[in-house]
């Protein structure tokens, strides 16, 4: 009987939709929690900054938005050590529990009525929380499920937790709009902070299903043959500069069209077009719900034709596309700004799939390091201070459109490197990062 329970237990912890869940449940914590910032950063400025300083509010939450990120290569650096020596899920656990501390603290920090200036800086040391916490995550998971997934479904099982990326924005997205809806005018007095609490408890959700997994098969035979797996970042840079750099130029283009949708596009809507807040969030929300299915959808086309064509696609869309996606929304007209956003929200999800090739270029010996450290300097440098940038670039330059020619100016100067030099990976051994054939 003993033995029988045993089993059992032993095949739940290996069972693929056990893994999958626990891979992405994770990821949808990370994007829960960093886009509700970005969807409440008018409450959020109101609430730790001076009431009478409204434009200047505006620009402090989106600096601690950015500044955030900033903490993001430290936990590469932690976080990637952790993974790569002491294995994928000890990392994973480690960072989902972190994020959803850190989070809740946000809905329980007293504002700038009650304390002052410390308001805004209690707020600074809980994104900074969040971005260290985050450092590990996105690609952690997609490591685990990638090292988890069986021959011919890598793309498949890795997309699956870019669509939990959307999903985590899409519940985000619905949970202030029905707390909006139900609080009314309370939601800014107050009650967006139960949103942050909320996310806070989701992680705890995540911890208990990570723990409920075994450690990737590919890390497992890793530390059976070295007892202490995992190289030295200086090995890392050494010996794979080459690749961290096309990673980085990946990352860069991939957060700015990311972040620039996700954590200003709805102040943008408000400014350019007059849509409000409620019906901007509903608008992402339904579009994050397509694009959540796209996940997997893309996943599946990679593992049947590769993956080159996917990045490929989404960088030549951020390059064309941009510019006219937001002449679209200048209209006002909602069926063209609801048209702008899907394309927008197409050369997102495109990129996002370029993603399964990144991760598979690199061995497993440097894979968590190898790919952390670019994707968060990336997002630092370029994702984080997405929202605070498109501002500035409004208030400066007097032109609603100066967004798009940023994002396009960026995106036109990484498309060489990701048409090149980002490599073909179907086929690839997880273990050597080298073609099976």
């Amino acid at each position: 009987m003993t033995e029988t329970v045993s089993k059992d237990r032993e095949a739940r912890r290996r069972s693929p939709a056990r893994i999958v869940l626990a891979g992405a449940a994770g990821n949808f914590v990370e994007w829960f929690d960093f886009t509700l910032y970005g969807f409440s950063a008018a409450v959020i400025a109101a609430t730790f900054f001076p009431a009478d300083q409204a434009s200047a509010a505006l620009l402090g939450t989106f600096a601690i938005y950015g500044v955030a990120f900033v903490a993001r290569p430290l936990g590469a650096v932690v976080f990637g050590r952790i993974g790569d020596r002491l294995g994928r899920r000890t990392a994973l656990t480690a960072s989902v529990l972190l994020m959803g501390a850190a989070t809740a603290a946000i809905g329980l920090l007293p504002g700038w009525a009650s304390i002052g200036v410390a308001a805004p800086a209690l707020l600074l040391v809980c994104r900074l929380l969040q971005g260290f916490s985050a450092g590990g995550e996105y690609t952690g998971a997609m490591t685990f499920s990638a090292e988890h997934a069986p021959p011919g479904r890598r793309a498949l099982w890795m997309g699956l937790v870019v669509g939990s990326t959307m999903l985590g924005v899409t519940g985000a997205t619905l949970t202030v709009v029905l707390f909006q809806a139900v609080a009314g005018d309370a939601f800014a007095a107050g009650g967006w902070r139960w949103t942050f609490v909320i996310g806070g408890l989701l992680s705890l959700v995540a911890l208990v299903l990570r723990l409920g997994v075994d450690e990737t098969p590919v890390f497992t035979e890793l530390r059976e043959d070295e007892p202490k797996p995992g190289r030295s970042f200086g090995y890392l840079l050494r010996t794979y500069w080459r690749s961290l750099l096309v990673l980085l130029c990946y990352f860069g283009v991939t957060g700015v069209v990311t972040h620039m949708f996700l954590g200003y596009m709805p102040t943008y809507l408000g400014q350019a077009a007059g849509v409000s807040s409620s019906a901007a969030l509903t608008i992402i929300t339904v579009l994050t719900l397509f694009a959540a299915v796209g996940g997997p959808v893309f996943g599946a086309v990679g593992d049947r034709i590769g993956r080159r064509p996917l990045v490929r696609a989404g960088a030549i869309g951020a390059v064309v596309l941009t510019v006219p996606a937001y002449l679209l929304i200048g209209t006002r007209s909602m069926p063209a700004i609801v048209l702008a956003m899907f394309a927008l929200l197409l050369v997102v999800s495109l990129l996002g799939a370029g993603a399964m090739a990144v991760l598979e270029m690199l061995p497993a010996d440097v894979r968590f390091s190898g790919v952390a450290l670019p994707y968060n300097v990336a997002y630092a440098v370029f994702a984080g201070t997405a929202p605070l940038v498109s501002q500035l670039l409004v208030d400066t330059s007097g032109s609603l459109l100066a967004p798009a020619f940023y994002a396009t100016a960026l995106a036109l100067l990484g498309l060489p490197v990701i048409l090149r030099a980002i490599p073909e990976t179907r086929g690839i051994d997880l273990r050597t990062g080298v073609a099976t054939s």
